[in-house]
């Protein structure tokens, strides 16, 4: 399963032309996401206890409990999916026991993957300022990004 890095402008282009067939993940924590997230997201609710019950392979009902989104994958809707944490600057150096790799163990029995992208940076601040506008902070960068 290939997985390409994406930068902020060619986010806001992805979420402005089909933003109904990409599907945000939010692999930060609950307190996190609730601090503030990408408009659309959906948190992945996948915490340390879960993964080690499961042994690293979490079922993607537990990734995506919302029915409606995660039939919507299942049946090959999104042409994309956006994943983001708040540590990773780009995909490669995504620690192994990451969400972000949960996430992708869940994907690999689905039959229609869409096209993976991973935010580049991390979000270390991502504010709702208004429904339309949020932060993006990349960690190899001091710019501001907003959308």
């Amino acid at each position: 399963m290939e997985v390409s890095d994406i930068e902020c402008a060619q986010v806001k282009r992805l979420l402005r032309q089909g933003g109904r067939q990409c599907l945000s993940l939010d692999c930060r924590s609950f307190l996190a996401y609730s601090a503030g997230h990408i408009g659309g997201s959906l948190n992945v609710r996948c915490n340390t206890i879960v993964k080690r019950r499961a042994k690293g392979s979490v079922s993607l009902q537990h990734i995506i409990p919302a029915e409606e989104p995660r039939a919507k994958l299942q049946a090959g809707f999104y042409s994309a999916l956006l994943l983001y944490d708040e540590r990773s600057p780009r995909f490669e150096l995504v620690r192994h026991d990451s969400t972000v790799n949960t996430v992708l163990k869940a994907l690999l029995g689905s039959s229609h993957p869409p096209h993976i992208y991973f935010l580049k940076g991390a979000c270390t601040s991502a504010s709702n300022v208004s429904e339309n506008t949020y932060y993006w902070v990349p960690l190899s960068i001091s710019e501001v990004f907003y959308w």
